[in-house]
C-alpha cells in the first residue's frame, strides 16, 4: 500500500486561544517526531493566525490511526480551541481495510489519485 497524505484544517482559532493552541501543538509535535509512521507533518497558520492548516504524510493509512491514538487528548483540546477539524484525504492506493474504515467513519473528503511522480 502506498503512502497516505492528508490535509487537516482547524478552521477558527480565537485570537485569545492562539498561544494555548501553539503550546498544545508543540507538545503534540514532540510525540509526532517519535512516530516512524509519520513521514512529514507541517503546520501553517493563516496571516491573521485564526486558521491552522496541517499537511500530513504517513507511510500507510494505518499510520493515521497510530497518530490519532497517540495524540487523542491533545487533538481534542486543539479542536476545542481551533474548531472541528476539516479533513481531506489523499491516498495513493484507493483500497484497503484502513481506508474503508476512514471512508465509513470519518467526516473527511476523499480525493482519488490520478497522476504523479513517486
Amino acid at each position: 500500500m502506498g503512502s497516505f497524505r492528508a490535509v487537516a484544517v482547524f478552521p477558527h482559532i480565537d485570537p485569545a486561544n492562539f498561544e494555548e493552541f501553539c503550546a498544545l501543538a508543540s507538545q503534540m509535535m514532540q510525540v509526532i517526531r517519535k512516530q516512524d509512521s509519520i513521514l512529514s507533518y507541517d503546520m501553517f497558520f493563516s496571516d491573521n493566525n485564526t486558521r491552522c492548516t496541517v499537511l500530513e504524510e504517513f507511510a500507510s493509512p494505518e499510520g493515521v490511526f497510530e497518530h490519532v491514538k497517540a495524540n487523542a487528548d491533545l487533538l481534542e483540546q486543539m479542536t476545542k480551541l481551533g474548531g472541528k477539524i476539516e479533513g481531506n484525504i489523499f491516498p495513493i492506493d484507493q483500497e484497503g481495510t484502513a481506508l474503508d474504515e476512514i471512508r465509513s467513519n470519518w467526516d473527511s473528503k476523499f480525493h482519488n489519485h490520478f497522476l504523479g511522480k513517486n
